[in-house]
Formats: C-alpha cells, sequence, structure tokens
C-alpha cells in the first residue's frame, strides 16, 4: 500500500448511509473499511491502523452511536473522529471527547470534513455524464481518463441498486461479515436488512418455527410496523410462509392483485424463499411491497436464494454459539446449586436449599419435596416453597360459604382473626388446617379506602412465638396495598421480583412461614389468591400427606422412579396423577422421584403457573440434575438429624432412669418413715383405747381420747397404704382376689387433701354394695387409681371450675368391672393422644413428669387381664376406661 494512502474506517449499519460515506470519500489515496455495528467497529479499530473514523452518530445496532463515539475515542485519544447526524447542535450537551466531531451526513460536507482532519486534499467525485451511444473509434484513439482512479474498498457495502456484479458483490461481503458474528439477533438484523437491499423491497423479514413447529414467529423484520410485528405470526397450514416452510420451495407473486400474508395483513407482491440447512428447511426468508406497485423478478428470487444459503449457515453457528453459552452457563448453575445443596447438614436448611435451589435454576415459581412413608403408605410432605404469581382468575379459590373464619375477618375489617385448633375454631377450619400442615392462621383484611378488598394470610407451622402488635398491622397493609398496585400493572407479573420482596418483608414482620394476597371476586362471595410467597417445613409429624391407598397410579410412578408431568392439558392424565398436580395450582408441572441408593424415597415437584410457560425436556434434565444432588444432600442431613435425635433420646432417657432411681429412693424412704412412724402410731392408738376404757363416756377427757384414737387410726390407715404402694412388686406374685372399691378408696384417702388444696372438686361415684372381686397382684391396681387421679389433677390446675371424677360399676353381660376416670380440662390434643401410653412420653416440663405413669398403666392392666382407653374433646376434658374381667382362667369362686 502507497505510504501516503490514508486508511479510514466506517461504523455504520445504514447501508444507504455507507453508500453516501463512499461516494463522498472517492479518491485514489484513500482506503475504506466498514464495521457494520459498534462491535464490528470496536474491534477493527484495536487491530487495525486508521488514520480517521467515521462513525453513524444514530447507530442502532444495540447500542446508541453516542456509545460509539466515546468507545472509539477511548481506544484511541489521537485519532479524528467524524459522527454523522441530521442535527449535530443536540450533540453538543452529550459531553463528546475533543477528538470527535460531528457533521451532517451530505457529501460535501463529509468530504470537507475528512479533508480537514486528515490535512489533504481530496477531489470533488467526477460528474455524471449523460450516456453516450457507442462510436468506432479504436482504443488507441480515445483519449486518457482524467477523472481520479476508483477508491478500493475492503468489506464494504456497495450500491445494490447499480447492476448485478455490485449485488454479488452485496452477497460476498454480507457472507464475510455473517462469519464473524455470533450473536443470533445480529445475523437475522442482517440478512433481513440485505435481502430489502437486494430486491428493493419495502419490507423483509425472517420466519422462524417455534418448537412445536405448528407456528412461524416474526424473528426480524425491516419496514414492518411495530404493532403489526408484535403480534406477528403465521400458520404453518394454511399460509404463503407455511407452504415454503413446508416444501422447502420459493414462492413468488406479483401483478395478481393483494396478497394475504397473514389474517388482516395484505402485500402487492411478495416473494418468500426457504431457508435450507443440511436439507431441512429451518426458517423462511421474505420481502414484502405493501404499497407500491413494483413487482419481484426471478433474479431477485436467486439473490434471496443465495442469501439464504449464507444466513442457513449463520444462523445454525449463532444456535451452536447459543446452545454451547447456554449449556456452560447451565453447568455453571448446577455447580452452584450443588455447593448450596451441601453447603448445611441441617435437614430444615436442606429442604429449604432444595425447593430455592429448584426455583432458581429451573426458572419456576412453585417447588415441592415429600417423602414416602412406607409404613403408611403415605407422601408426606416435608417442605413447599411459594414464589407465585397467578394471572388474575387463575389462582387457588376461597369458598366464604367453607371458610366461615374469613367471612367473619371480612365483615370485621378494623382487625384481624387468628384461627388456632381448640375448641372454638370452626371443624371446617380445622380441616383447613390439618389440610395445609399448619397450626395457626393469621388474617388481615385490606380495606383501600372504605372498601374491603380482600385478605393477606398468613400461615405458620408451628405455634408463633407473639402476635403481631398494631403498628406492625399497620404496615402490613400499606404493604400489602403496595403489592395491589404492582399486581396491577402487567410488567409486574413478568417480572414480580419487587412484589416477592415486599412480602418476604410481611413474613419477617409477622414470623409467618408464608403468606397469600387474596382480592374479593365481583360477586364477593368467593376470593381468588393472586401471589403466595414463603417456606413451609416439616422435619417431623405431623405433617399434611396424600395417601396413597387412594392414589394407585401416583405410588406406581413413585415406586417405578418415573417422572411424570402435567402441561396445559391434563385430560390424558390418571387421576390421582391429575389430582396431585392440581393441588399445585399451576399450569405446567414435574415430578422427579427421590432416590437414595437405588431406593425411590418420595418424589420433588416444581412447578410454573406463568401462562404459556411449558416445562420442556431441557427443563425436566435440569431438575433431575439437581434432585440428584438433593438426593445426596437429604440423606446426609437424614443420617445427621436421626444422630441428633438418637443422642437427645439417650440424654432423655439417662434423665428419666436418674428421675426413675429418685423416686425409687423415696419410695424406699416413704416406706421406711411409714415403718418408723407406725410403731409410736401403734402405741398411742392403744394406750388412747385403754384409756377410754378407764374414763366415763360424760367426761371432757373422753372426747379428747376419742380424738386422738381416731387420729391415731387414720394415721396409722395412712402409713400402711404408704407401705403397701411402695412395696417392690414381686413377678412371681400370684395374683389374688381384689377389691376394686377398696382399692379406690384407699387411694383417694392419701390424694384428696392434695387434690382438693387446689380448688379441685373430686366426684367419687362408688357402689355401696360390694362389687365382685377382681384377679390381679396385690398392689398393682393402687398405681392404676394413683397415676391417672394426679394425671387429671395436674391438668386441672387453673382451670376454672375444675372437677375430676371416678366410678365403678359392674357389667354382668361382659362379666367385667368398669372404672371410669374423668375431668373437664382442656383435654388432650387429637395429635399427641396416639402417643400417651408410650413409655417416656410427656407433655410435662423437664423434671417434672417421667412419662412412664400411662405406660404403667397399661401394663398393669393387661397383666390383669383388662384393657384401658382413652377419649378426649379439645377444651371438654378426658376420659380413661378401665375394664377389668372379674373371671380370669380357672381361677374363679
Amino acid at each position: 500500500m502507497n505510504q501516503n494512502t490514508k486508511r479510514i474506517l466506517i461504523v455504520a449499519s445504514d447501508y444507504g448511509l455507507i453508500r453516501t460515506v463512499r461516494d463522498a470519500l472517492t479518491h485514489q489515496s484513500l482506503t475504506l473499511q466498514i464495521g457494520y455495528s459498534h462491535i464490528d467497529g470496536l474491534y477493527a479499530l484495536e487491530n487495525g491502523d486508521f488514520d480517521a473514523v467515521v462513525v453513524d452518530a444514530l447507530l442502532a445496532n444495540h447500542r446508541d452511536g453516542i456509545s460509539t463515539l466515546v468507545k472509539l475515542s477511548q481506544l484511541n485519544h489521537a485519532i479524528p473522529i467524524v459522527g454523522l447526524a441530521n442535527d449535530p447542535a443536540l450533540m453538543d450537551d452529550k459531553g463528546l471527547p475533543p477528538n470527535v466531531s460531528v457533521v451532517v451526513p451530505s457529501d460535501s460536507m463529509i468530504r470537507q470534513t475528512v479533508m480537514l482532519v486528515l490535512g489533504v486534499e481530496v477531489a470533488a467525485p467526477p460528474p455524471v455524464l449523460p450516456e453516450k451511444k457507442p462510436n468506432t473509434k479504436t482504443l488507441a484513439e480515445s483519449p486518457a481518463p482524467t477523472s481520479p482512479a476508483p477508491l478500493p474498498v475492503l468489506d464494504e457495502m456497495p450500491d445494490v441498486t447499480s447492476n448485478s456484479a455490485d449485488k454479488l458483490q452485496t452477497l460476498f461481503a454480507l457472507s464475510k461479515s455473517l462469519t464473524e458474528v455470533l450473536d443470533l439477533g445480529e445475523v437475522l438484523n442482517r440478512v433481513v436488512e440485505a435481502a430489502r437491499r437486494l430486491t428493493n423491497a419495502e419490507e423483509g423479514m425472517i420466519l422462524l418455527p417455534d418448537d412445536e413447529g405448528g407456528q412461524l414467529y416474526l424473528r426480524a423484520k425491516v419496514g414492518i410496523d411495530v404493532e403489526v410485528a408484535r403480534n406477528f405470526r403465521v400458520k404453518t397450514e394454511d399460509s404463503l410462509a407455511g407452504q415454503v416452510f413446508g416444501t422447502g420451495k420459493p414462492v413468488l407473486i406479483g401483478a395478481q392483485g393483494p396478497q394475504k400474508v397473514k389474517t388482516e395483513y395484505l402485500v402487492n407482491a411478495l416473494l418468500y424463499v426457504p431457508i435450507n440447512y443440511e436439507g431441512m428447511c429451518i426458517g423462511v426468508l421474505g420481502v414484502n411491497n405493501k404499497t407500491t406497485e413494483e413487482v419481484f423478478h426471478p433474479r431477485h428470487q436467486d439473490l434471496l436464494m443465495n442469501l439464504a444459503a449464507f444466513a442457513a449457515i449463520a444462523i445454525e453457528n449463532a444456535r451452536v454459539h447459543e446452545e454451547t453459552v447456554e449449556h456452560t452457563r447451565e453447568l455453571q448453575t448446577l455447580v452452584e446449586a450443588s455447593q448450596v445443596l451441601n453447603s448445611s447438614l441441617s435437614l430444615e436448611k436442606t429442604l429449604t436449599n432444595i425447593c430455592e435451589q429448584l426455583i432458581r435454576v429451573v426458572n419456576v415459581n412453585f417447588a415441592a419435596v415429600y417423602e414416602w412413608d412406607k409404613t403408611s403408605n403415605q407422601l408426606r410432605t416435608s417442605a413447599r416453597c411459594f414464589h407465585t404469581v397467578w394471572n388474575s382468575g387463575h389462582g387457588p379459590v376461597i369458598d366464604l360459604s367453607k371458610r366461615l373464619v374469613v367471612q367473619y375477618a371480612l365483615e370485621k375489617s378494623t382487625f384481624p382473626v387468628i384461627t388456632r385448633r381448640d375448641a372454638s375454631t370452626p371443624e371446617g377450619e380445622i380441616e383447613f388446617l390439618d389440610r395445609n400442615g399448619v397450626d395457626t392462621i393469621q388474617i388481615v383484611p385490606i380495606v383501600g379506602g372504605e372498601q374491603v378488598l380482600g385478605i393477606i394470610q398468613f400461615s405458620y407451622v408451628h405455634p408463633p412465638l407473639e402476635v403481631p402488635t398494631q403498628e406492625t398491622l399497620q404496615r402490613i397493609q400499606l404493604m400489602t396495598l403496595e403489592v395491589l398496585a404492582m399486581l396491577s400493572s402487567q410488567s409486574n407479573l413478568s417480572k414480580p421480583q419487587g412484589m416477592f420482596r415486599v412480602l418476604e418483608n410481611a413474613n419477617q414482620l409477622t414470623g409467618a412461614d408464608w403468606c397469600e394476597v387474596s382480592l374479593l371476586t365481583p360477586d364477593r362471595h368467593s376470593l381468588v389468591t393472586q401471589v403466595a410467597v414463603g417456606m413451609g417445613i416439616w422435619s417431623a409429624a405431623p405433617q399434611p400427606y396424600i395417601d396413597l391407598f387412594r392414589s394407585t397410579d401416583l405410588a406406581e410412578s413413585i415406586k417405578t422412579q418415573t417422572v411424570i408431568s402435567r402441561q396445559s392439558d391434563a385430560s390424558k392424565m390418571t387421576n390421582g396423577i391429575r389430582q396431585f398436580f392440581e393441588a399445585t395450582h399451576c399450569r405446567s408441572a414435574v415430578g422427579i422421584p427421590l432416590v437414595q441408593r437405588g431406593q425411590p424415597q418420595g418424589i420433588v415437584v416444581f412447578a410454573d403457573s406463568r401462562r404459556g410457560r411449558i416445562l420442556n425436556e431441557r427443563d425436566i434434565n435440569v431438575g433431575r440434575a439437581v434432585v440428584a444432588q438433593a438426593s445426596t444432600a437429604l440423606s446426609n442431613s437424614y443420617l445427621l438429624h436421626d444422630l441428633e435425635r438418637s443422642f437427645t433420646e439417650l440424654k432423655d432417657t439417662q434423665e428419666r432412669l436418674v428421675q426413675t432411681a429418685r423416686l425409687s429412693a423415696m419410695g424406699e424412704l416413704a416406706a421406711a418413715v411409714a415403718h418408723q412412724i407406725n410403731n409410736p402410731l401403734t402405741t398411742i392408738m392403744v394406750d388412747s383405747e385403754m384409756m377410754l376404757l378407764d374414763e366415763k363416756p360424760d367426761s371432757q377427757n373422753y372426747k379428747s381420747l376419742q380424738a386422738i384414737h381416731r387420729a391415731g387410726k387414720r394415721a396409722s390407715g395412712v402409713a400402711h397404704r404408704l407401705l403397701a404402694i411402695s412395696r417392690p412388686n414381686d413377678p412371681e406374685s400370684p395374683p389374688e382376689r381384689i377389691d376394686v372399691v377398696e382399692t379406690i378408696q384407699g387411694v383417694l384417702s392419701l390424694v384428696k387433701a392434695h387434690i382438693e388444696r387446689d380448688h379441685i372438686q373430686i366426684v367419687a361415684e362408688l357402689p355401696d354394695e360390694p362389687l365382685p372381686p377382681v384377679w390381679a397382684v396385690q398392689g398393682q391396681l393402687d398405681d392404676i387409681w394413683l397415676n391417672l387421679l394426679l394425671n387429671a389433677h395436674d391438668a386441672l390446675i387453673g382451670c376454672d371450675d375444675a372437677r375430676l371424677g371416678i366410678s365403678a360399676s359392674y357389667t354382668p353381660n361382659a362379666d367385667t368391672l368398669e372404672v371410669k376416670v374423668w375431668d373437664n380440662g382442656p383435654g388432650i390434643p387429637e395429635k399427641i393422644i396416639q402417643s400417651v401410653f408410650k413409655p417416656f412420653f410427656t407433655t410435662k416440663p423437664p423434671g417434672e413428669g417421667t412419662g412412664l405413669g400411662l405406660h404403667i398403666c397399661r401394663q398393669t392392666t393387661e397383666r390383669a387381664g383388662g384393657s384401658i382407653s382413652v377419649k378426649s374433646t379439645p377444651g371438654e376434658g378426658a376420659r380413661f376406661l378401665v375394664l377389668l374381667p372379674v373371671k380370669r382362667g380357672g381361677n374363679e369362686e
């Protein structure tokens, strides 16, 4: 290259502007190189030597031209940069660098400015002379040319309206530029712009198929109105573009009247060609003339076919690049998820991490973990995470006729309503609590102005530590109104992170596990949930569960480790699986079996409520990878959880054994004390009785001696009872005939004063006539009555109108004695009533109970051939029924 040659870099995406600059800078001492985008320009300047740069100041290629001007200046502060803008004055306040000047894009201004910054003279281009008729002069007779030599152009886009040679040069230049671009959107934009320029068309477009191949979507366009392009898609079955896509053959139509491209969109002329890659049509490249009467010709078809061939390779390269980048991103995401899943051995934290990572990695808004209890064949919920927004009218529906507590909260809109598991809660609400696995629900009405709009419902898996203050509730009201404002905006529905943050803050303020915002329907008979945010963790029973005996299809999929999925159409699904997925209230859901060491342990579900969100094969594969990591993390967490539980049980057992030893020592001490005081009591009784014989019945001393004798006899009876109860049971002791009423009266004499001291009334219903005796070991029945009465006493402490009772009766038909011990206390919660007879089970604080009392009662009753059972109604007390057979084996009177 001549040393005096100046190299000019042109950065523009508009081919008309490129042609203007080229024409203005036609000179033998100038060499031009074209950059078609911001990235192309930066790359060329960074890797080449140039004397000046000309930039389209309105460059609309992912970045604006001003950004390009600034970036180019930062790369080279010394090189002169000329920006082209229709109104340079608008650039004055943009803070452009000193080496940047902006001029209007006219031939003369471009030529003068470049001449000035380069310090050279650039001759004007020769005038366009009228075409002359050919003459017969020989070449030797022709005068030598006087105009400058043509400008050598590198990588430029020539004037495609001139001749076929320029059009071919356009194709080759475009093919070269496409190989340098790996962004699919950029490739498509370049191709469609070139298509319009090659054919002088008004509109250009590229249509690519959707995942199912049923429709073609507009992926790049030029000249088409934005509103038209927004929902531009055509079916592959009954459209011209679909015909091209299906047959792989071009369609050229012109001068035949308006042609239908899609519904309500007509053009005067069109040319569509297939984009074929390796024998398969991957898209359609098309041009239209909508307003002009110009038509397309076969030469245009040839040009577009060649362009489509270049485009096919570039599109596939860009797709491969995108897939590679996406695959790399997925791997990185999975590595990050694996690190998070294995970062903790806490079971609750691991369950939380599993749900959160599934939502993040698969990009869904609901996740849950279910554990399979093979003993009961139940699928128990271990974790459930909500980051869910439903489109209006598609969320879970709350029927107010079945949720009276919610109806009451809406009526009394000035304060919240709290629902717990107690006697005052309606039966339907208790069922709702059980079904959702929560202990407490707090319902806060949403009030806008003077109108009740709906509710925000806070759910607590465990009882809340405290009730929110009035100040907190006012903040909740403001936060909920903010959420409602966000719900009214479509942009917030597509990007709801801000809404989620507000509701997460609400959960923290109230201490709730999750919350749901529900709005009243127009008829005000129901509520529709709009958004739910939070996390519920159930690391131990009770848990919400699914009975797999009623869902055999779901059980079978878990046993066979089969992935199950639901898309918008669930008609082909079996009943159990359909109900399982419907509980998520999501349009699309996938269930992946949770497998540990080759054995199914449960199922992990992730789902999405968004319209049009389909969980595809890629989502399922990513979900599989996360669940595989989750399985290992859960296994480790369960091992630690079981180990911690074993240590806790061992510690509790040791403490109970120590307590039992203390009680045993106290029993022995009580026996020793009873034995020691029994001798002086005998002396008192004998001496008082002898003195009574010597005293006259009407004397004052006689009454005093009688009182002394009665007190001594009573104290002696107490000592004998203590000796009988503390006497160790001999397993070899044979059963004897025992008077049940006598044993009850004996125990009552011991505990009556202790019970009545706490303002508890004893109701004893014992018959006067003797009942048939039962066969039992001496002293063992006393243990039963003592434990039952003391337990009733403990349950009644602090209760108003506290009463406990004991009764005995004989049932001739069954030949059994019935002993009932009851109280009117708070009762036994339903969730623990099945555990009260288990050894070491106690609800009393540490140090106040061993958990062995009722277990001993059951063992003693069964040893006597009888049974013991319990019935309880929360808020109404408990009743224990002991049945003892009158006859046992051959031991009868």
